[in-house]
């Protein structure tokens, strides 16, 4: 970024106070508090789409150039990080409910899907088949080692039930004429969501039109690991109900393991393997959870 001086300068602002804040610059004048940011992707399309479809949680553009976008600071009220966790995933339903649209099956994107991760889980499943020999041929395991020995069972059942999966969703969705897409903030942290009024998304620079699951699986990935993610998708699908394949698709991203390379600091290996085997079992529960209440669904059908 420029010296705040100087990108203040191209917007005409003198403030009497300005101070950088991550990625954007806080300007201060007498009766007015602004936002400053690098300027990354042509929006005033992409707000005015959100404003015809009646999706009015952003926050609004007040001035730009070719490098730099202004907003009006918004001071947002504080609350418990599981709460904002609940009111994120209800706006980024509505969001997905506002903006949905069928499109024709691009049965080319489906092979690619298929293929890509079909070699990604044979890939893992053989990185870790090397890694467990490997380990086992030490007389003295370290920490890491043994504590990944010890769950690499959780790791090669993620794998079987990814692989699985995918082959369930290619066969549904090879037969499917539509799909659905949505616009997709592809970067729903709880920092880019702003608890004020009926709350704000902020930073969309990489919004486009997606399949409307990656925003939960970007959301999963990228926010506080502790928070309640089987509640969290419970409400997300009780506004914005998921179809059979979207599901499948979410639970074959999410199944896929990470690939763990141990490092030298056995504090972080250990750390990180134990991150990982813990963010598996959220996924086993939330999918556990979701097959309980399609199996009783399915028996309320049998008997009536």
């Amino acid at each position: 970024m420029k010296p705040l001086k100087e990108v203040c300068a191209s917007f005409q602002l003198n403030p009497k106070k300005y101070r950088l804040l991550g990625n954007v610059i806080i300007v201060e004048d007498t009766d007015k508090k602004l936002v400053i940011k690098k300027k990354y992707l042509e929006k005033q399309d992409l707000y005015h789409y959100l404003d015809l479809r009646g999706f009015h949680h952003f926050v609004p553009l007040l001035q730009e150039n070719s490098n730099y976008e202004i907003y009006p600071y918004v001071a947002e009220v504080s609350l418990p990080k599981e709460q904002k966790a609940l009111d994120l995933v209800f706006l980024m339903s509505l969001l997905h409910n506002k903006t949905t649209f069928y499109r024709s099956v691009d049965l080319d994107r489906v092979k690619e899907f298929y293929e890509d991760k079909n070699a990604e889980i044979d890939y893992l499943f053989r990185y870790y088949q090397d890694l467990q020999i490997m380990i086992e041929k030490h007389v003295y395991m370290s920490p890491s080692e043994y504590l990944l020995i010890r769950n690499i069972s959780i790791i090669y059942k993620h794998l079987k039930i990814s692989k699985d999966y995918l082959e369930e969703w290619y066969k549904l969705v090879s037969k499917k004429q539509k799909e659905r897409l949505s616009l997709v903030h592809h970067h729903l942290t709880l920092e880019h969501f702003l608890e004020k009024d009926q709350g704000y998304f902020i930073s969309w620079d990489r919004a486009s039109m997606d399949i409307p699951i990656y925003d939960f699986y970007y959301f999963y990935l990228e926010n506080d690991p502790t928070l309640d993610y089987t509640t969290l998708y419970d409400v997300y699908t009780s506004k914005y109900p998921l179809q059979k394949e979207e599901e499948l698709r979410l639970f074959i991203l999410l199944s896929i393991p990470h690939k763990l390379v141990l490092k030298d600091d056995e504090a972080l290996a250990c750390r990180t393997i134990y991150q990982e085997l813990k963010r598996l079992q959220n996924v086993n529960e939330m999918i556990s959870k979701k097959q309980k209440e399609d199996t009783k669904e399915e028996q309320e059908k049998f008997q009536n």
